[in-house]
């Protein structure tokens, strides 16, 4: 735990401690508040190294689909046409899965750069589906 407070900006100035804008609010939201850890007698080196560093060690993530819902979460036949509902491609890992939820994912990694080494989408179990038949979603992490 690293000591830090809010500070004036303008008072903080004049002095050499650094300061930092909160990236709390958006920089369009009318709200500008700054913070410093030297002001508070302790450094900014610690959080700084694990913000900017390898924060998660390049980890690999499997993610359990519990469902299409297009245009989120789909796949393709053999024509290139989405399937909306799950048949037996579903079960089928060398059938990617495309969709909004995948390409958002994708950017997290690219800006990620190389801390989200991999991630890999699967499906939910049959029999977790039989247990949890009212439900994909929780039969998707069950």
């Amino acid at each position: 735990f690293q000591s830090w407070c809010y500070v004036d900006v303008a008072s903080c100035a004049k002095t050499t401690n650094a300061v930092y804008r909160s990236s709390f609010f958006p920089v369009d939201s009318g709200v500008d508040l700054f913070y410093s850890y030297d002001a508070c007698n302790s450094t900014a080196e610690e959080w700084l190294g694990f913000y900017e560093g390898d924060t998660l060690g390049g980890i690999k993530l499997k993610a359990s689909i519990p469902n299409y819902l297009e245009p989120m979460i789909f796949k393709r036949d053999g024509e290139g046409d989405v399937i909306s509902e799950p048949g037996p491609e579903y079960y089928n890992n060398s059938i990617p899965y495309e969709g909004v939820y995948m390409n958002y994912v994708n950017e997290i990694m690219r800006i990620a750069k190389g801390d989200i080494q991999e991630v890999t989408y699967t499906y939910k179990s049959r029999s977790s589906l039989l247990q949890h038949s009212s439900s994909h979603y929780t039969a998707a992490v069950q």
